[in-house]
């Protein structure tokens, strides 16, 4: 049997007295603590989590993206922003990823150990651990599916909440899909012409259509029909394809390279596929274009997805508390059309449109998410509304960066480029 302590670890090949002195120098971090969750086979868990800012009865509980996104060492400055505007923050960390990922033996968790209902009940078990009664809950993409699970499992916690670039269920993937090959297969008024550019490069074997769907969606979601169209400027004229290659490696690497204490998709993939259905077929119907081939080419590595481990869409009836619904304008993985679907069925929702902004305000916009904290604290207070001039984006590093490559781009020959 392979002894833990020397072997090397999937987790992108960090031993394990390597990832003990990360996780060592992370506790030590003001308002890093642990919780001792029990397993099966007498294993137990050191869960992970932080809390900043002035302590209050009723703090925001954020739950970032993922599967596979850590929140301590991520969100570090996060958390210190959110701080200094006087809000009460805490954060757990996800079990099977960063400080949360191995047993007190220094064993990686399972993949059975890692379940939707069991994350939701490390959630509860800290805020017991924390004396607190009730939180804001505030989730963003597959954090907002967890939110949303949290207040159907225990309404009586939740005060409000708040559903960043929100999921529902594994329906919400068709919807992607169908959001990206309405704007760049089949077109829109706006983007007709680019959909009619995307259809010549692939009849000319410029680009493949199976890996095109991901790049266009992230350069949608950066800059919009006008980052795309500098994109398929440079494919046109014969450049661009080591931009286009990176767009693509961009994708790959939040699934196929796990980056310890940041990134750690390998031991929550069983239950993004097996409950979430990460691994749903495409529906050739809506379109070619599609943001998610890797998953779908590793789905029969895993159980095959049934049904979801908890209904929010049903239970969205039943939040008696306020919910501000964040969507941008330009997301394509959760598209306006589930924040509508949202909008529908929850009582007391008030949809926040982002111009100008893609996905997740969490990790693209975070200024804009503190402030969706505090408007929130705001309406629960005095009914206030919040003000959308708070509630703007700026310009996300990834979309500089992404126009700086195309930039860059331009200048260099075609080899180069």
């Amino acid at each position: 049997m392979t002894n833990p302590r020397n072997a090397r670890a999937a987790d992108g090949g960090i031993g394990h007295e390597a990832w003990q002195r990360r996780r060592g120098a992370l506790a030590r971090n003001p308002g890093v603590a642990a919780l001792a969750r029990e397993l099966s086979d007498g294993r137990t868990l050191s869960l992970a989590y932080a809390r900043g800012g002035p302590r209050t009865s009723a703090p925001a509980l954020v739950i970032p993206g993922g599967p596979g996104l850590a929140s301590v060492m991520p969100y570090q400055r996060f958390r210190a922003a959110a701080a200094r505007r006087g809000l009460d923050v805490l954060m757990v960390e996800h079990r099977g990823v960063g400080m949360s990922r191995k047993t007190e033996d220094g064993s990686d968790l399972r993949s059975e150990d890692v379940t939707i209902r069991d994350v939701l009940s490390d959630l509860a078990a800290v805020l017991d651990s924390e004396g607190i009664e009730q939180v804001t809950v505030y989730g963003s993409s597959y954090g907002s599916y967890l939110a949303g699970a949290f207040g159907a499992l225990h309404p009586d916690r939740v005060s409000g909440m708040i559903l960043d670039s929100p999921m529902l269920d594994a329906r919400s993937k068709h919807e992607t899909a169908r959001e990206l090959n309405r704007l760049y297969w089949h077109g829109t008024e706006t983007t007709a012409e680019h959909a009619s550019r995307i259809h010549r490069l692939v009849e000319c074997g410029s680009i493949r259509v199976e890996q095109a769907g991901f790049p266009i969606q992230l350069l949608h979601e950066s800059g919009g029909p006008g980052l795309v169209a500098s994109m398929l400027n440079l494919l046109e004229k014969g450049k661009g394809a080591r931009v286009w290659s990176w767009l693509n490696r961009l994708g790959a690497s939040d699934v196929m390279a796990s980056r310890p204490f940041l990134m750690e998709f390998d031991l929550v993939a069983r239950s993004a596929f097996a409950e979430l259905g990460y691994g749903v077929p495409h529906d050739p119907a809506l379109g070619p274009l599609r943001g998610d081939e890797l998953f779908v080419g590793m789905a029969d590595r895993f159980p095959p997805f049934e049904s979801e481990s908890v209904d929010i869409r049903c239970a969205l009836a039943r939040f008696d508390w306020p919910v501000l619904v964040l969507s941008g304008d330009r997301d394509v993985r959760t598209p306006r059309t589930v924040a509508d679907q949202v909008m529908a069925n929850a009582p007391d929702a008030i949809l926040v449109l982002i111009e100008r902004h893609g996905h997740s305000a969490l990790d693209t916009a975070q200024r804009l998410a503190i402030n969706a904290i505090r408007h929130l604290a705001n309406m629960q207070n005095t009914s206030t509304r919040p003000d959308p001039a708070e509630l703007r984006a700026p310009r996300s590093m990834i979309a500089r960066l992404i126009s700086l490559r195309l930039a860059l781009a331009r200048l260099l020959p075609k080899a180069a480029s």
